[in-house]
């Protein structure tokens, strides 16, 4: 491997246009091609960043790149990526892991096997806020967490070519395209494993979990509220609020508060901290490629995102049944 990491896309969405953007921002990488099957899509994006455009994978591979991104829907995540890995290339695949568990841990088993390096796209873990949130949370400022609370909004999205974002069987709908970040973020900071997951949804235009709320226990005793759908008005926007409860203190932040987060210590005033700046896309992709050259580990290993695409899955299974399930015997 050179100095300088080559990259190749497969897919051309909308959040591989949002990773091309940030190796444009990285030094020492090169976005070399772009793969998709769709004609003109991957064009659009090659274009801008002066990249050869590829209809598939294996066009990619025998290019020799040394850096595989998956940016396609979740049922075609895990193919590409136990392709990616098995021909001895570094990957990095969107969230969520895989659309089913059967399907995640052969990708786990072959990451940890395969010379090259496999990191899951939770770029929340990554954006200055939640990352700025945890690192307080380590440092003790709020002492042990008892309860976490995440909300993520939003109208119906609009960008899913052939509207696989609304078929629940290719994106899972709300629960697995964005709840997963929710998830994994909890799981994170709480630093417990999941052990029970009840979700009450109503149906939409996204299918029958197209608005959720999802309370999960963790082994530690802690507790987690997720709220996500996909029915608010279109232009309300995206919005997202959090907030973090310890025995010590609270910390919460929102995207409609702009100016920026806010800790509330038992004992003081009220501090202020910016969640404005890079939303993670930078920081993310960066890490994996130092990651990379430095021979590992991988920032966000497989193992993780299973532990979060479980805790998904297990929140459809509860709405879909309307009982809690027990991931201490849930098989999935």
């Amino acid at each position: 491997m050179s100095d300088e990491l080559t990259v190749g896309l497969l897919g051309a969405g909308r959040i591989a246009g949002v990773h091309a953007q940030a190796y444009r921002a990285l030094p020492g990488v090169r976005l070399v091609a772009v793969a998709d099957p769709v004609a003109g899509k991957a064009e659009r994006i090659a274009v801008e960043h002066g990249a050869e455009t590829l209809r598939d994978l294996g066009s990619l591979l025998e290019l020799g790149v040394d850096v595989v991104d998956v940016c396609t829907p979740p049922h075609q995540h895990a193919g590409p990526t136990l392709a990616a890995l098995a021909a001895g290339r570094h990957v990095i695949c969107e969230k969520p892991l895989a659309r089913t568990l059967d399907e995640a841990r052969r990708v786990v088993a072959a990451a940890a096997a395969a010379p090259g390096l496999l990191m899951v796209g939770h770029v929340a873990r990554f954006e200055p806020d939640h990352r700025g949130a945890r690192d307080r949370v380590v440092a003790g400022e709020i002492g042990v967490v008892r309860q976490l609370t995440h909300s993520t909004t939003s109208g119906l999205p609009g960008w899913g070519e052939a509207g696989w974002l609304t078929d629940p069987a290719r994106s899972g709908g709300p629960l697995l395209d964005q709840a997963v970040h929710s998830f994994d973020f909890a799981r994170w900071v709480i630093g417990s494993p999941a052990v029970r997951v009840q979700c009450m949804a109503a149906a939409g235009a996204a299918g029958p979990a197209t608005y959720t709320l999802t309370t999960v226990r963790y082994e530690n005793g802690a507790i987690a509220h997720v709220e996500c759908g996909w029915a608010h008005p279109a232009a309300r926007g995206f919005k997202l609020s959090a907030e973090i409860v310890g025995a010590e203190g609270r910390l919460s932040w929102s995207y409609d508060q702009l100016i920026g987060g806010v800790l509330y210590p038992r004992e003081g005033d009220a501090e202020w901290w910016d969640v404005l700046g890079d939303r993670g896309f930078v920081l993310e992709l960066g890490a994996f490629l130092d990651a990379i050259r430095a021979g590992g580990p991988s920032p966000v290993p497989a193992a993780e995102a299973l532990e979060s695409l479980r805790t998904a899955l297990a929140a459809l299974e509860s709405a879909g049944t309307g009982r809690t399930v027990d991931l201490t015997t849930w098989e999935g």
